[in-house]
């Protein structure tokens, strides 16, 4: 028996394979080398051996076990090298470009951008050992502060991967189709209305133009649950009835001590540091995080939007100095009387849950971590399964190789939008409709900002007090 940062686990494969799977759900946490390195060196690992680190864990950079998956995309006519820009040095970017990378042997890192220059030279400093002679930056194509997503994009990169905070996705991703570079972007794709309608806009000029773009709802590349939602789809199990999902968690990312600031931090600075702390950053867990149950209901429903949302929630653990709420539970009106439930928190020390139930008029689909169908004739996925966050990108790759155009933009802006419904319903206390939230122009998001604009004390929604 060993301890691994607070957990008992035996040391044999299949417990570590545990851990791994533990890690894998905790992709978005901010980045510590020390503890990181400390993790696999309890395990009997080297961080930078790395077939051994693929194969015996995943961990806070979302680095995955790949193994099965290196050789899946199929061969392609077009081989010439592409060169990949990564904006969002943080967790789940740098996981992002190894899985790129290892989507696609005929790619290198060409440029790297991040708010803080510490974060560029960590993912400089982990991509060089891991991929050397693939990893070809130079000094002239790093780069720092909030405008640094402009400048990778005048760099001949071909691929662009968007993984800051989601409030700059709707920006970088309208400035990044105008440069005319294939993109990845992390989900959600905007925390306002104003942002999803901006996403909406750059979808149809991303039509006009021969771009690949994939999001980051990663669910959708997993073969169980696309073989287990093709039940539903098929009508094998019958109408379906009501939705229930559960995203019980602990927070992805630690909330920082509020007697921890750098006196040398500006607001912006320190609400980035911890940004999941804060509505105008992330969105709130709801949409940050609950976004990915809220496509597995839209998975569920075949793609339809709800009709209206009511909820309610707050913040019962968080003594941080943001504004976001870490527990909602939200109900989904849909047609003939049909409702869809969701209840997430992100407590510390409380029982943990993921699971999405699809009840069906012959049975219910279990979704999305074991997918089974509970039914009179039991099913449960049997056949080979990938990795999700490796699957994307490899999808990613057949159709850039093959010359296959598309995007999914319109698809990630409705899932944001509805989570954005669910949102500020419970922030509010009203039953919100689809065509009212869609006339919501309040921006979370400051205008004209710098890391020097003052930011205004946290105001913590209060249910009653504020209409749409």
């Amino acid at each position: 028996m060993m301890q691994i940062d607070g957990y008992k686990v035996n040391k044999d494969s299949r417990q570590k394979r545990r851990i791994s799977h533990f890690f894998c759900h905790q992709h978005e946490r901010a980045f510590d080398s020390a503890k990181y390195t400390r993790i696999i060196k309890q395990m009997g690992g080297n961080i930078w051996n790395r077939r051994h680190f693929l194969k015996q864990t995943a961990g806070t950079l979302g680095y995955l076990s790949l193994a099965p998956y290196l050789h899946a995309a199929l061969p392609q006519t077009d081989n010439r090298i592409l060169k990949i820009g990564l904006v969002g040095c943080g967790g789940r970017g740098l996981g992002a470009i190894q899985n790129a990378l290892d989507a696609d042997p005929n790619t290198i890192v060409w440029a790297l951008a991040d708010v803080f220059e510490e974060r560029t030279k960590i993912g400089n400093e982990l991509l060089t050992k891991q991929y050397s002679g693939r990893v070809q930056l130079d000094k002239s194509r790093i780069f720092h502060g909030l405008d640094c997503y402009k400048k990778i994009l005048e760099t001949d990169i071909d691929i662009v991967l968007l993984c800051t905070p989601p409030a700059f996705r709707p920006e970088q991703l309208a400035a990044a189709i105008a440069a005319n570079k294939h993109i990845y972007a992390e989900k959600p794709i905007a925390v306002d209305v104003p942002g999803v309608m901006s996403v909406l806009e750059s979808a149809q000029l991303a039509k006009k133009k021969n771009l690949v773009i994939l999001d980051g709802f990663c669910w959708r590349y997993d073969e169980a649950n696309q073989e287990a939602h093709r039940k539903i789809s098929s009508g094998e199990q019958g109408r379906v009835l009501a939705f229930e999902g559960l995203y019980y968690t602990s927070p992805p990312k630690s909330p920082l001590a509020l007697d921890s600031r750098p006196a040398s931090d500006t607001d912006v600075v320190w609400a980035l540091r911890n940004w999941t702390a804060w509505n105008w950053l992330s969105g709130g867990q709801f949409v940050e995080q609950v976004v990915h149950t809220i496509d597995g209901m839209v998975w569920s429903f075949n793609e339809k939007m709800p009709l209206a949302a009511y909820g309610s929630g707050g913040r019962a653990q968080r003594r941080d100095d943001g504004d976001v709420w870490d527990h909602y539970d939200v109900y989904f009106e849909y047609e003939n009387n049909v409702t869809a439930h969701i209840s997430c928190r992100q407590w510390v020390g409380c029982h943990g849950n993921i699971v999405d139930r699809t009840i069906c008029e012959k049975g219910i689909l279990i979704t999305p971590i074991r997918p089974q169908i509970q039914a009179e004739t039991r099913w449960r996925f049997r056949g080979e399964r990938g990795n999700m966050y490796a699957n994307t990108h490899i999808a990613f790759y057949k159709l850039l190789r093959s010359g296959t155009f598309t995007q999914t933009l319109e698809s990630a802006a409705n899932k944001t939008l509805i989570a954005i419904l669910g949102r500020e319903a419970a922030h509010t206390g009203q039953r919100i409709t689809w065509e009212q939230i869609k006339l919501n122009h309040r921006r979370l998001v400051p205008e004209d900002l710098t890391l020097d604009t003052p930011l205004p004390p946290a105001q913590i929604p209060r249910p009653g007090r504020r209409a749409l």
